[in-house]
Parts: structure tokens; sequence; C-alpha cells
């Protein structure tokens, strides 16, 4: 199978579902990280170029996956972001998704819903950074053409002036 190219990193202080994740995940082409905290998980991200983190909502340390969810979006805007959880909570999965979260997926994982759910995650990801490159582009060319039709504008009353100026 043909490498992705996107890097996942994965974020639980459990360990085997760290193991598991990776598993599927780099056998699915992804390029894969681990982190069992907050202070690690930030480090990877300021260290390297991840497109999707899974973050687990209940963490131990000094802040837990809801509280770090708003400052990956803030400082990693275009990092997704998956929130995985044994706690089938309405109301959490609704904070997660209104502070930018794609998904929420709930443990025990079933992996080949997770690999969609990720898969679909990447998508977004890939079509908004495509979206955005697309509009800069576009601003550029109405710009370059502004610029060309003020020049040609100013080419056309230059020529009228001398028109009149050679009738005088």
């Amino acid at each position: 199978m043909m490498a992705k190219q996107e890097s996942i990193l994965i974020v639980d202080d459990e360990a085997s579902i760290r193991k598991l994740l990776y598993q599927k995940l780099s056998g699915g082409g992804y390029q894969c990280q681990e982190a069992s905290n907050d202070e690690q998980a930030l480090a990877k991200l300021k260290s390297d170029l991840i497109s999707l983190v899974v973050l687990d909502i209940k963490m131990p340390g000094k802040k837990s996956g809801i509280e770090l969810l708003p400052e990956i979006k803030a400082v990693y805007p275009d990092t997704a972001v998956v929130m995985a959880t044994s706690v089938t909570d309405i109301n959490t999965a609704i904070q997660c998704m209104k502070q930018g979260a794609y998904d929420y997926i709930t443990k025990p994982f079933n992996l080949d819903d997770v690999a969609l759910s990720l898969g679909r995650a990447l998508e977004k990801r890939r079509l908004e950074l495509e979206n955005r490159e697309y509009r800069r582009h576009l601003e550029d060319k109405v710009a370059e053409q502004a610029t060309k039709i003020r020049a040609l504008s100013l080419s056309a009353i230059m020529a009228l002036a001398n028109a009149l100026e050679a009738k005088d």
C-alpha cells in the first residue's frame, strides 16, 4: 500500500490503546507517533508536522484532552483532531465538536470504524487546505488582473488625450 504521507499523533495514557491504534494506522500507510500525556503531545506537535491527532479525553497530567483540544486548534489550526474516550457522554461530544474536533470515537474501538473516521477527517482537512490555497491563488490573480486593467485604462486615457491634442 502506498504511504498516505499524513502523520497521525496518538495521544492516550493507556499504552495498549496507543499500540493498537499505532499498528492499525501504520498498517494503513500512515506515519504514526505516540504521546502518553499533554506535554509529550505538545512537544511532538511543535517539532513535527502532524496532520491529525487522536486525543484521549481523560488523561492524567496537567491537562485533559478536553483542555488540550482548544490549545491544539488555536496553535495548530491545520491539524485535525478526533477525540477518543471510554465514556459516552453526548454533552462532552458536543463540547468537543464546538471546540473544533472533527469526530468523537468511543472505546472499545472498532478499528475499521476508527480508520474510516480518521480517513474522513484527513480528507476534510485536505479539502480545507486546498480550498484555502485556491482562494489565495484566486486573490492573487484578481489583484494581478486589476493591475493590468488599471494600466490599460491609463493607456486608453493617454491615447484619447493625445488624440484630442493632435486634433487641436
